[in-house]
C-alpha cells in the first residue's frame, strides 16, 4: 500500500434497464488492471438504485460497495458517496472514467496530487487526461473561439474580457506551455504539474482528488444552499450550483498534471 490516507469513490448508477453497467464494468477493469485498489487505504463503490448485480460485479472486484434503492443524482450521490468513506483525501470517479495510464505513472501522480492537497497549496486536483479527456469535452472548442489565432477571437476577448479569463485555464488541454501562454493565471511547480487559479478554471466533478471535509463541508454544503434552476435528470450536480461568482472569487488554486483518466461511456 503506498496511500494509506488515500480512499478512491466511484460513483455508479445502473437504472433498471441496465445502462451504465457495461460502462462501469471497462472502468473497473482498468483499474484492477492496474492495482489501483491495492495502492490506497479504502476504496468504495456507491450505486444508486443498488442491484444484485451491481453488488456481485463488486464482489468480483474484491471491492466494497454500498449504495442507495433510488437515484439521489449527482450532488446527492457523491454526498453519500464521501460520507460514507473516511479518509482524509478522496479521488472521486464516475462509473464511466477508464484509468489510461500505467501503474507507475498512476503512482507518481497520486504522489504529487496529494503532497499539493496535504500543503495546502491547492483545493482540488484534477486528474482527468489532457491530452486525452474522451467524450463530452467541448471546452477547448470554446476556449479557440477567444484564444484561438485570428481577428475574431481577438475581436472576443475584447468585447467579452470576462468570459476569455475563465476560459483562459483551459490552456491546459490546449497549449504546449500553459503557463507561458497566462502567466498571470497558471504556474507551474517544482515538480511540472500546474497551479491554476480558479478565476480561469471551474469546478469539475469528473476525476478529481479533494480533501474529504473541504468537499463536504464546503463544496457540497454551497451546492445544497444555492441549487441551480438548471438540472441533470432533475437532479442538482454540483457543477452547475458552482459555475458561479463564488468559485471564481474565492482564491482557490487547481492542480492538475498529464492527468490519468478518460471519459468513455460505453
Amino acid at each position: 500500500m503506498n496511500f494509506p490516507g488515500l480512499g478512491v469513490g466511484v460513483l455508479s448508477w445502473c437504472d433498471r434497464t441496465g445502462r451504465g453497467g457495461p460502462s462501469l464494468r471497462n472502468s473497473l477493469a482498468t483499474y484492477k488492471q492496474a492495482g489501483l485498489f491495492e495502492l490506497v487505504g479504502e476504496a468504495l463503490l456507491w450505486c444508486q438504485e443498488i442491484s444484485p448485480q451491481d453488488r456481485a460485479l463488486a464482489d468480483g472486484m474484491g471491492l466494497a460497495v454500498n449504495g442507495s434503492s433510488d437515484n439521489q443524482g449527482i450532488l446527492g450521490g457523491f454526498k453519500n458517496l464521501a460520507t460514507a468513506m473516511t479518509s482524509d483525501i478522496l479521488v472521486l470517479l464516475e462509473n464511466d472514467l477508464p484509468l489510461i495510464e500505467p501503474r507507475e505513472e498512476l503512482i507518481r501522480q497520486f504522489t504529487l496530487a496529494q503532497d499539493a492537497l496535504r500543503s495546502g497549496e491547492v483545493q482540488v486536483f484534477r486528474l482527468r487526461h489532457v491530452a486525452a479527456p474522451g467524450q463530452k469535452f467541448d471546452t477547448l472548442q470554446k476556449y479557440q473561439l477567444y484564444h484561438g489565432l485570428g481577428l475574431m477571437p481577438q475581436l472576443r476577448r475584447t468585447m467579452r474580457p470576462g468570459k476569455a479569463q475563465r476560459l483562459a485555464g483551459t490552456a491546459l488541454y490546449g497549449e504546449a506551455d500553459p503557463a507561458a501562454k497566462f502567466p498571470d493565471l497558471i504556474a507551474q511547480a517544482a515538480d511540472g504539474s500546474y497551479r491554476i487559479s480558479s478565476r480561469c478554471l471551474p469546478w469539475t466533478n469528473q476525476s478529481i482528488m479533494v480533501r474529504r471535509d473541504f468537499f463536504l463541508e464546503t463544496i457540497i454544503a454551497y451546492a445544497e444552499r444555492h441549487p441551480s434552476r438548471r438540472r441533470v435528470n432533475g437532479f442538482p450536480d454540483i457543477e452547475k450550483e458552482w459555475n458561479a461568482p463564488q468559485w471564481r472569487n474565492s482564491g482557490w488554486t487547481i492542480g492538475a498534471d498529464r492527468g490519468l483518466f478518460t471519459h468513455e461511456r460505453v
